[in-house]
């Protein structure tokens, strides 16, 4: 089943996250800075292989920098404090 066919359980307003989502969100800013520095690395290798000067470094590392925001982005949309249909009304008023 593919992630866009899984239904992800909503709370009420006002009910507090899971704990265990609670521990995910505390690595959120290892995991952003992990990718960001294997992206650096990965590029680092890369222009060493290859005899380039930055040219792979700096694009690895942005490639790092975007794959970390959709990591976190990812997790903090599983923390949503309030359901789809409550956010729709709020739009409306």
């Amino acid at each position: 089943m593919t992630d866009s066919n899984r239904k992800t359980p909503t709370r009420k307003a006002g009910e507090a996250p899971k704990p265990a989502l609670n521990f995910l969100l505390m690595g959120a800013g290892s995991m952003f800075t992990a990718t960001i520095v294997a992206g650096f690395l990965v590029g680092y290798v890369l222009d060493m292989i290859f005899e380039t000067t930055p040219i792979f470094m700096m694009v690895c590392g942005v490639m790092g920098f975007i794959g970390g925001i959709q990591k976190v982005q990812k997790l903090s949309s599983k923390l949503d404090p309030l359901p789809e249909k409550e956010h729709k009304d709020d739009q409306k008023s």
